[in-house]
């Protein structure tokens, strides 16, 4: 069980306390899967932390359904940039809080579910304890076994934050059609159009070098019931 491997492999270093990228394209599955791999280490006794990264967008939906419908009007290439942008100042201050076992605190970010700039964390490290919220859900962890799922496709520009980055595999059709299924349950969906989906995958690369390079393992998450390990940890 991929799952199973993972914290077996993981647990080895000897570290109690651990900072996980989770990363890979639009669709290949990195909020489902992380939130499922901090479920298993829970019942592992390990407190895990799913900590999805697109808290530190600084754009709303409807902000980036306006960028896309000016595409109409004239293309742009590098619309991504401007409709997924992100804080990447504020993004490494909070990894170097969290490394360092800092205090910190954070409002009017982006709430991962509406894209609204409505949203607020907080980290606070104790002597014996550490208590996280994330919008309205605080949770407090005592001990030293906490390991922190850090969720985002723009891992790879921070990765000298983590112990180790995981890469999720899967086809360009699988992933394509999983933003198609996702975007019909939004309340306001945007028009997909596959020309958009290829722009964002090459922006991904090109401006924040994503790619499977850098990633200690690799997991083809085609089928979430059924993901094999691609490239293993030694």
């Amino acid at each position: 069980m991929v799952l199973n491997y993972l914290y077996e492999k993981l647990r080895k270093n000897g570290k109690p306390k651990m900072m996980v990228g989770v990363t890979g394209f639009v669709g290949s599955g990195k909020t489902f899967f992380s939130k499922e791999f901090a479920q298993f280490l829970k019942e592992k006794n390990i407190n895990a932390i799913h900590f999805n990264m697109d808290v530190y967008n600084s754009t709303t939906r409807t902000e980036r359904n306006d960028i896309i419908s000016s595409l109409n009007k004239k293309y742009d290439p590098f619309w991504p940039k401007k409709a997924y942008a992100q804080n990447s100042k504020l993004i490494k201050k909070h990894l170097t809080n969290i490394n360092q076992e800092k205090s910190f605190s954070a409002d009017n970010l982006c709430d991962p579910q509406t894209k609204e700039l409505n949203y607020s964390i907080k980290f606070l490290f104790n002597k014996d304890s550490t208590i996280i919220k994330m919008g309205e859900n605080e949770n407090k962890y005592g001990g030293d076994n906490s390991w922190i799922l850090c969720d985002g496709v723009k891992i790879m520009e921070y990765k000298e934050f983590f112990d180790y980055i995981i890469f999720l595999d899967a086809k360009y059709i699988t992933r394509f059609n999983r933003i198609l299924d996702r975007n019909k349950k939004l309340p306001s969906p945007a028009k997909i159009q596959e020309i958009l989906f290829k722009d964002v995958e090459e922006g991904l690369s090109r401006d924040h070098g994503l790619s499977e390079k850098h990633a200690q393992i690799i997991i083809d998450n085609n089928d979430f019931e059924d993901r094999k390990i691609i490239k293993k940890l030694y």
